[in-house]
This record gives structure tokens, sequence and C-alpha cells, in this order.
């Protein structure tokens, strides 16, 4: 019996089944006196276990698998993201070249706006990108001192660089004008994110960014923190999803996967969030995984862990403030979560941890987030769920 074992850190749930098929074609098409029997696995350390029984003469099968092997790591390697290429440490610093005086003024529009983003990689080699930036949001993209920006990556510089096809990326920017609360407010939402990285990798990914913005029309410099947001597609190839939901209006309790919507549902209710709905799809995206929908929030800054001075309680749900938590999942949910609960009570040492050592963040508003979490911890065998107190509106009019 042979072993053959290749770490597959880089190699994609579809490069593996590829990979895998070659190699059942490649031994089964020899012409052997015994049939060659192969099996395949993926052990817990990540590695493709090869083995091979019954052989005559092992050596072509182990020369021809290891040079596909090698074929499938000069590939699956240098398909890294630019958001990946971009997430080799803590905090990034980038430069942003832009005529942001025009940025600024398509807040109401879909205009794109030529711009040159510049950072170091994981080498220390200077990278410089030619990109497309575009307003985006809601409440933010009209409220906020600078709107949330798209940008946008040219999928032929992307391959001409060798790394995968994903090309936009969110980019959430400071809001309110003092910049140490600016600061604050961005560290915390950003938080929030790392922490539901922490319960399920169901959820997007994000990299904190110091920007230095370079207006090119006046030539004047400011600095702020912003952080960047996973490519959506990128977050559906990765959990291996078939497809985004897009009509996501009143979808059915069963059709969605028992165990993510409890936990999702939980998270927000942890950290103080009654900026979601599930009926309409807002602040969530949906994917389709195994024939069931996988919720996935975004856009934390309403929520009590952030408690944003421009935050409004929504007002359907009678809340005095942000930071009082309800339960907006499922109703027939809320009677049955013990097994998500215990589950959260696992990863409560972890929460607080991520917290703790994020010291970006002043010490005072880590222990506040602290103190915020075990709030949840010390009353969450009593639920409160959510109960209506006027008539629904749309949604869209909470953020006007």
């Amino acid at each position: 019996m042979v072993f053959v074992r290749y770490f597959t850190e880089y190699l994609s749930c579809e490069s593996k089944r590829l990979f895998v098929s070659i190699i059942n074609s490649l031994t089964n098409d020899l012409r052997l006196s015994t049939k060659p029997k192969t099996f395949f696995k993926v052990n817990h350390h990540g590695m493709l276990i090869m083995k091979f029984k019954n052989l005559k003469n092992t050596r072509p099968i182990l020369l021809i698998g290891l040079f596909i092997i090698s074929l499938f790591v000069q590939t699956t390697v240098a398909q890294k993201s630019i958001f990946e290429v971009m997430s080799h440490k803590e905090v990034l610093s980038v430069t942003l070249e832009a005529d942001f005086a025009a940025v600024d003024s398509s807040r109401k529009n879909n205009d794109s706006h030529k711009a040159i983003l510049t950072f170091q990689d994981e080498q220390g080699v200077d990278q410089t990108w030619n990109v497309k930036l575009k307003t985006r949001g809601n409440f933010r993209r009209m409220k906020c001192e600078m709107a949330p920006l798209k940008i946008n990556f040219k999928k032929k510089a992307l391959k001409a660089a060798g790394l995968a096809k994903y090309d936009d990326m969110k980019l959430v920017t400071h809001c309110v004008s003092s910049k140490s609360e600016a600061k604050a407010l961005l560290q915390k939402e950003y938080l929030a994110y790392k922490l539901y990285n922490q319960v399920t990798d169901y959820s997007y990914r994000v990299q904190l960014l110091k920007i230095n913005y370079v207006d090119t029309n006046t030539g004047k410099k400011t600095k702020h923190w912003a952080f960047l947001i996973e490519d959506t597609a990128e977050v559906r190839d990765r959990i291996d999803a078939i497809a985004k939901v897009d009509n996501h209006l009143n979808l059915p309790r069963d059709t969605f996967h028992d165990g993510l919507l409890k936990i999702a549902s939980v998270f927000q209710y942890m950290i103080g969030n009654a900026d979601y709905d599930l009926n309409v799809g807002r602040n969530v995206k949906y994917f389709i995984k195994n024939d069931k929908v996988i919720p996935v929030p975004y856009d934390f800054d309403f929520s009590g862990l952030v408690n944003a001075p421009y935050a409004i309680p929504n007002p359907n749900f009678g809340i005095a403030s942000v930071k009082e938590r309800i339960f907006l999942g499922f109703k027939e949910d809320a009677d049955h979560l013990r097994g998500t609960l215990a589950f959260f009570k696992t990863k409560r040492l972890a929460l607080l941890e991520t917290v703790d050592k994020f010291t970006p963040l002043d010490s005072s508003k880590r222990a506040e987030i602290m103190y915020y979490l075990d709030s949840f911890y010390l009353g969450m065998n009593d639920i409160v769920l959510a109960e209506r107190v006027v008539v629904e509106e749309e949604i869209s009019t909470l953020k006007e």
C-alpha cells in the first residue's frame, strides 16, 4: 500500500473532486493484471490521502499523481483573492487616490469614479491597482460624512496577477466628523463581524484598514479608519453554496438551514441588532446549500454593541434604546433554542477573548463591549420575543 499526502489548504472542494476524478481515471485505465483500487479522503489536518492497493507497479502512478498535484498547486495556490492578499495583517495601511469631491457628489446615483489603490503585500512589495469607486448603501450613503463605497477591480488585471475572479468589495467608511468617535464606531462594527466569524464560518470576512485618502483634484490628504467586506461571490464559493437567493421575500421557515438560522438569530440578539428582517432579507444575504437557505447577516452599525449616536431604535417594537435586546428570528424558534444557546455558551470565552485582544480599540470601549456581551449570557434563559406595537410599514422608512 502506498500513501501520498499533500496539504490542500488552498484546494477548493471542486478542485479536490476534479483531482480525485483524474487520478481514478488514470489508475482504472491502466492495463494491469490486478484491477487497482484507490481510496481518497481528506483528514482533519486538511491532508488529501491517496491510497493505492494491488498495484503491481506503483511508480508510474506515483509520478503521474505527483505531476498532477504540482499542476493543482500552481493553479490553486495562485488563486488567492485580492481580499486575501490584503488580509495578511490585522491593520493594513493603504492609500486611495481619487477625485473625492466627485465621488461625494454621486451619493444619489451609481456613477463610477477612477481611483488608484496602493498597499504593501505580505512580502513587502508595493501593490498598485487601478480601481473604480461608487457610493453604496442607504442611510449611511446619505447621512454619513463619507458615504460607504464599493471598490471594483478589473477582472483582467486580477487574472493577469494570478488572482481569483472576485472583483468587488464593500468599503465601510467613517460616518461622524469626530475622528476619535468615528474610529471607535467603525472598529466596534468591525469587531461585530469578527465575533460572528468566531461563531461560524458562514459569515463575511473583514479587513481593517488605515486609509490615506488623496484627492487628485486638490491634493488634499486625510487619514481615516475603514474596513473591507469580502465579496459576496467569494463568500458563496468559500462556503460551497450553489447560489445567492435573489427572491427572498417571505421565505417559509422550513426552507432555511435550521441550525444556521438559529445561530444567526441568536447572534443578532446577542449584539442587540434589531436592524434586520428575515421576511424581506434586510441586511441579510441568503445562500443555497444542500437545498437549504443559509442566512449570512451584515451591517451592524445600528446594534447595541456598536451603540452609534445616529442609530435609531426600531420603532415597530417599542424599544427605547438600541441596547435593548429583542428576538427577531422566527417566533416558532423562540421556544426551541436550547441547543443553540448551549452552543453560544461554548463560545463565550472565545468571544470575550476576541474583544479583549483587539488592541486597536481603546481599552475602555473593549470593556464596555465585554460587559454588554456578558449581560447577554446572564439573561440568555429569558429571551425577549419581539412584539410589534405599530402597524407594519415599509422597513426602508426606518433609516430615512
